[in-house]
Formats: structure tokens, sequence, C-alpha cells
């Protein structure tokens, strides 16, 4: 099965899906059409992804581009600017920034466009691991969800817990946050998309738990752990990656798992 991708963003996690693609993809199953960019970030952008892909600022010229599948890699500003439009287009988005879809507003909008099109929100699993078997155990009856994001301390600098904790200083495990995924999404926007990708698999933003740990024992990984309990039995799993060379707030199988995502089903065998 053939597959035309365009980005939205070309930062680190992006830097790393077109890699990734690139190294496991040799039969050319999916094509990058092109990307698209902030003003000005036109130049340095097709350097690196040379004149074969189009890179555009425009969202006008990125929907002109007509891909398969656009994959939003630019953060939950991003995907709240631009993910109706790919949608109302008929394109369908996969979106790694699943904080934004905390706003109730947001996501109706979204699922609105996609429905009178018929194009699809994808959200792939990201840097945390048990997402089927989390889907697999809500079917069940789900009673109870908790997500931990225990990361070193200075990957939460410029975020509120910079106003509220000495980072530097932490030597033991220090809770940052806790409360419903719907808030911890809202407050850490660059740290904990996976927190609303958790809820949006299980109990929803108001029900399901979310712990925010600094921990300097955990460097130089990202750790996120799934802890739930249904009718059926219990679920827990955790996954420790490192971070992205370029932005140490988001672990770098963030990146495989979009990859991954974007593969998925364009072979004979689909797991």
């Amino acid at each position: 099965m053939y597959r035309r991708i365009a980005l939205i963003g070309f930062g680190a996690i992006a830097r790393i899906v077109t890699a990734k693609l690139a190294e496991h993809d040799p039969e050319g199953r999916v094509r990058l059409a092109g990307v698209l960019v902030r003003p000005g970030r036109e130049a340095e952008t097709q350097a690196a992804l040379g004149d074969a892909v189009a890179v555009v600022s425009d969202i006008d010229a990125f929907i002109r581009l007509t891909p398969n599948l656009a994959v939003e890699c630019a953060g939950q500003g991003a995907l709240a600017e631009y993910g109706e439009r790919v949608l109302a287009a008929g394109l369908d988005l996969m979106a790694v920034s699943t904080g934004a879809l905390a706003d109730d507003g947001l996501r109706a909008r979204l699922v609105a466009a996609g429905e009178r099109t018929g194009a699809r929100l994808i959200l792939p699993a990201g840097a945390v691991a048990g997402i089927d078997g989390l889907m697999a155990h809500r079917i069940g009856g789900l009673t109870r969800v908790l997500y931990t994001s225990t990361k070193p301390p200075l990957a939460w600098a410029g975020t509120p817990a910079e106003e509220a904790f000495d980072l530097a200083a932490i030597e033991a495990p220090t809770v940052l946050f806790e409360g419903k995924a719907r808030d911890a999404a809202r407050l850490y926007p660059k740290n904990a998309n996976l927190a609303a990708t958790v809820a949006l698999a299980g109990l929803g933003l108001d029900e399901t738990e979310v712990r925010l740990v600094a921990d300097p024992a955990a460097a130089p990984c990202n750790i996120g752990r799934i802890d739930a309990e249904s009718g059926y039995g219990t679920l827990t799993v955790e996954a420790r990656g490192l971070p992205a060379p370029e932005n140490p707030k988001t672990s770098a199988s963030t990146a495989l798992s979009v990859a991954h995502a974007i593969l998925r089903g364009t072979g004979t065998i689909v797991l």
C-alpha cells in the first residue's frame, strides 16, 4: 500500500520521523510530499530535505499537496491552528500534540470537520506502551487509570513546576503535579501530551489520574507508566525512553511511534 504524507513542522520529532522512514522503508511505500513550516524557516528546511520535497509556509499551499496523510509534529498550537482546516479538506490527520484535545471545543470542532468529510484524526501511541491493552480493558469496564510521567528534574524547566520547585536542587523523586489528565495537559503542554492520549484511550480527561515526577535517578530517560484496573484484571506497563536529541522534554520514542504508525498498514502483515 502506497502512502503519500506531508508534515506540519520540522523540529526534533519530524527529523527523527523522516530519518526512520528512510531507514525502514527501502521499498518507498511512504513518500514525503511536503512540509509546512513557519515563515522564515523555508530555506533551512529545504536545504535539509532536498529539492524533491515541497516546503511551504501557508496552510492552503499545504492542503494543495493533497497528501494521503498529514502528520502534525509542531506542538499544541499548530494542531489548534491547522487541524480543522486539514480535516475539513478531507485529509486524514495524525496528531502528535494530543494534549490540545483536552480543549473540549477544539476536539469537538476537529471531530465535526472529520465527520463532514470522512477524514480521520489519528492518535499514535507516542512514548508510552500499553495503549492497546488499555483500550481492551476499557471494553471490559475500566475502574481506575493512573498515568505517571517521570523525567530528570531539568526536563521540567519552563513549566509551572519551575515556579514551585528549585529543579536544580532536587535530589530525590519529587511529585510536581498530581491531578486529572485535563489539567496536566493544559498546564504542561510540552511535557504531558501523553496524559491526554492515555485519557482518551481510557477513562477520559476528567477521570484519568496523572502524576508528574522529577527524579534525578531517571536520567537520561523519560519514563511513562500506566497502571489500570478493570473488571477483567489489571494492566501495569512502563516505558523508558531516551529524550529527543534536540528536545529533552520529548522522548525520542515519540518519533519512533509516529514512524511506526505511518508505516502500519503499508505491508501485508499488520500489527
